[in-house]
């Protein structure tokens, strides 16, 4: 039996491996010229040793598989796990800085105000039996429906109160409120809480020390050792064919254009750059309207290096171009630092229309007039993962009307194609998510074979 799969990030990698495992032979096609896809640590440029994650950042405490991957291959999480809150640590707000502690001054009730609205957008979660299967909510049509600025205006926030719900999602779920469906939140909310139940732990966070993209690197030099797997980096998939026989690949690679047959195609990448692969024979039509309009967040990560640390620790948040701002480098050693600026939705999709160049000027400026910053500059990068034209965007968000409409359409197998990645796993959005839907869909192939 023979496998196609597209895509050496995370998802690929994890099908690829387990195919293999299964006595299946796999040719893995990557249209880059890496192992990763959206994990990418980034070190070329900044002094002391330091590095920040252009992409996938955190590693959760119930995020088993991504645990049992980085004890594989000797990769230690970093820092102190800590949990996630809408109030971060501080917050930037009319051109003037607030700590935790007078926070409540300026918006008096703005803690209590955060919780209740919390406890609406999550309470929908016990209706959830099966994370993997939201839309059999017993009120999932009318959670659908709803966005999470819905949910907002239902709590009557006020203007503080609303920036930290509005920064939380656009944190979270890469995008606007108005772009999220209240049953994704409540589905994932499901899966946390179902996990950590469990698991019998805490849900906590951590960073990788040495940086995420490690652990796809590490797997895929273990791949390219099996003499089941080839794998053909710079690949471009152009167009697919599929009859009861087998399915036929076309893709461009650094020696031209080169068909390949196989029993079964794995898409285990973005849908977005799939938008524009010739698909000759036709999908149906609520398969088509699905993979063709499922959202991803436009996430764009600027982080700046500087020769010394001079900024309140913790993550802040701002009603600035900055949007977030936290230290990526705090459990690094030297005595520089980087800023991270993250931004999400109608924010991190701004700042496409800006050279790199010239958002790391702008970020760089917001970051010296929050916290009063005058360290020279030792490096950056920025990356807007919208632009990136193999990806389109940062991770899956599923909008009104697309959990009822597309979860379970995307999950099966369209005849011999399945899709693999965070946008068809249950951890949707997560490394974790990646790696169980890699999984998963090797599983379903070996089975039916």
């Amino acid at each position: 039996m023979r496998v196609i799969v597209v895509g050496a990030g995370l998802a690929g990698l994890s099908a690829t491996e387990s195919l293999a495992a299964a006595g299946v032979d796999v040719i893995l096609l990557e249209a880059g010229h890496r192992f990763g896809g959206r994990t990418r640590t980034v070190s070329d440029g900044y002094i002391n040793g330091q590095y920040a994650e252009s992409g996938a950042e955190w590693v959760d405490s119930i995020h088993w598989r991504m645990r049992d991957l980085m004890q594989r291959f000797g990769i230690k999480p970093l820092g102190q796990p800590m949990p996630w809150t809408t109030i971060r640590r501080w917050l930037y707000w009319d051109q003037a800085f607030y700590t935790a502690d007078n926070i409540a001054a300026l918006s008096p009730g703005v803690f209590r105000a955060i919780e209740q609205y919390e406890a609406l957008a999550d309470s929908p979660a016990s209706g959830v039996q099966d994370p993997s299967r939201p839309d059999l909510h017993p009120e999932a049509a009318y959670l659908d429906s709803i966005s999470v600025a819905d949910l907002i205006t239902q709590s009557g926030l006020d203007p503080v109160a609303q920036l930290f719900a509005r920064r939380g999602s656009q944190g979270e779920f890469a995008s606007d409120p108005e772009n999220v469906s209240s049953l994704f939140v409540a589905q994932q909310r499901a899966f946390e809480n179902s996990e950590v139940a469990k698991q019998g732990i805490e849900h906590l966070s951590q960073r990788v020390a040495g940086g995420t993209g490690q652990i796809a690197v590490a797997l895929g030099k273990q791949l390219q050792d099996s003499p089941r797997i080839t794998i053909n980096f710079g690949t471009r998939l152009v167009a697919v064919e599929q009859d009861d026989s087998g399915v036929v690949v076309t893709a461009d690679g650094p020696d031209g254009r080169e068909m390949w047959q196989a029993d079964a195609l794995v898409l285990a990448c973005s849908l977005v750059p799939l938008r524009e692969v010739d698909f000759r024979t036709p999908m149906p039509s609520d398969f088509h309207q699905a993979f063709h309009n499922l959202g991803y967040g436009p996430i764009t990560k600027t982080a700046v290096q500087f020769e010394t640390r001079s900024w309140e620790s913790g993550y802040g948040t701002t009603d600035s171009i900055s949007q977030r701002l936290y230290d990526p480098s705090v459990d690094q050693t030297g005595s520089s630092g980087i800023l991270m600026s993250y931004c999400g939705g109608d924010g991190g999709h701004q700042l496409t229309q800006y050279s790199e160049a010239e958002r790391i000027e702008m970020i760089t400026t917001d970051m010296r007039q929050i916290h009063g910053i005058t360290s020279p500059l030792t490096g950056a990068f920025s990356r807007s993962w919208s632009a990136e034209k193999n990806y389109g965007g940062a991770y899956a968000v599923y909008q009104t009307g697309q959990i009822t409409g597309y979860w379970n359409i995307l999950r099966q197998p369209w005849g011999r194609v399945h899709l693999a990645g965070e946008h068809v796993a249950t951890c949707t959005g997560y490394m974790e998510g990646a790696v169980e839907s890699g999984c998963d869909v090797a599983d379903r192939i070996v089975r039916a074979s």
